[in-house]
């Protein structure tokens, strides 16, 4: 993954606490964000480095996700997203 591509919430993601409500919408292939930046932040209570990715969602209606409560505004980690592909209408 990198800045500039398409992204949305993985199966993982999906099944967040706080994004629950928003399920039936990725199924249906709506909740699409452009990656804005890939940051390092800090270090685990193992000693791994958490790297956290800058979504900006396309449609206003998810402007303000996040991937729990107190967590940054499209702010999410690498589990959490998969690359947009268009769904296939049948």
């Amino acid at each position: 993954m990198k800045v500039g591509d398409l992204v949305t919430l993985s199966q993982y993601g999906s099944n967040l606490e706080s994004l629950w409500r928003y399920h039936s919408d990725w199924r249906e292939g709506k909740l699409v964000g452009l990656l804005t930046e890939i940051r390092e932040g800090r270090r685990d209570w193992a000693g791994h480095k958490i790297t956290y990715y800058t979504v900006q969602w396309i449609n206003p209606k998810y402007k303000g996700l996040r991937r729990k409560r107190w967590a940054k505004p499209g702010h999410f980690k690498r589990n959490d997203l998969k690359m947009y592909k268009v769904l296939e209408k049948k």
